[in-house]
Order: structure tokens, then sequence, then C-alpha cells
């Protein structure tokens, strides 16, 4: 056998083995770099969560955080997504790290109170959150003076 057989036999062989594919296309396309920006993720879950559908918005939060860890405002979404289902123990994580990375913004703080009050060993820490959420103010005063009231009638 010559080389120029092997060449010719090998590439009739992996003809044969392509052909089913080429011919019934592939069914799985691999994504090797995902074509969304973190902006354009969070943006999905805002719509997501827009639409009534909390866990595919949390999906997206967090790959706009696998992308860019360091968005405030993401992880106050991811919170209000997963205490949108239920999760107060990992809402609470999600807007501690808000609070965190940005802690003179009141969302932030108001939710985390807000979390805290659903969970077994929070409502101190959730009063004075609520309180400096207040004393900041801003667009939902009125919503940080509600969570306010709520946690004076928790304690």
């Amino acid at each position: 056998m010559t080389l120029a057989s092997v060449t010719r036999a090998f590439a009739a062989a992996a003809l044969l083995l392509l052909a089913p594919l080429v011919v019934t296309g592939c069914s799985h396309l691999v994504i090797l770099r995902d074509p969304l920006s973190a902006n354009e993720h969070n943006d999905l879950g805002v719509a997501y969560e827009r639409g009534g559908q909390p866990a595919l918005a949390a999906v997206q939060y967090r790959r706009s955080l696998r992308l860019d860890p360091r968005q405030p405002r993401v992880w106050v979404n991811l919170g209000n997504a997963e205490a949108a289902q239920g999760k107060w123990r990992s809402a609470a994580k999600s807007y501690e790290r808000a609070h965190h990375d940005a802690p003179e913004d009141p969302d932030a703080m108001n939710n985390l109170a807000v979390a805290l009050l659903r969970t077994p060993s929070g409502r101190h820490r959730a009063h004075a959150l609520a309180l400096r959420a207040v004393s900041i103010g801003g667009e939902r005063d009125s919503v940080y003076r509600s969570t306010l009231d709520e946690v004076d009638h928790a304690r």
C-alpha cells in the first residue's frame, strides 16, 4: 500500500462517517463564546422577570454576573428574582453582595431588610437597614417607609 492509497482510504472512511451528519444536520450546536454582553443578559433577565418568569430571569442575571460580577444593580435584580420564587436566603445573599458593592444604595438596603425579615435571625439588622434606606430616601421613598413599617410591626 502506498501513501496515496492510505490517504484515499482514510478520506473515504471519513466521508462515510461524516455523510450522515451532512445529510441529517448536526443535532447539537456548540457555542464557544457567549454572544451577549453582561448588560444584555441583565436586560434579558429584566424582560423575563416582567413576563412573570423569575427562574429564567435568575439564569440571565447569573450569566451577567459571570461576565461581570461587579454590578450591584444586577445583584439586586438577582435577589428580586430569587425572592419572587420564595428563596429568601439566596435573595438575602444577593442583596448582601449588592449592599457590599454599593453601600449607599437604598434599594439594596431596603430589599436586604425585606429578605432578612423573612430569615430566622435577621430582624434586628433588618431594622437598621430599613431605617438607613428611609434616611437616604429617593424615588422609592414610600417603598422604603413601607418596609420600615413592616419591620417595626415584626419586632
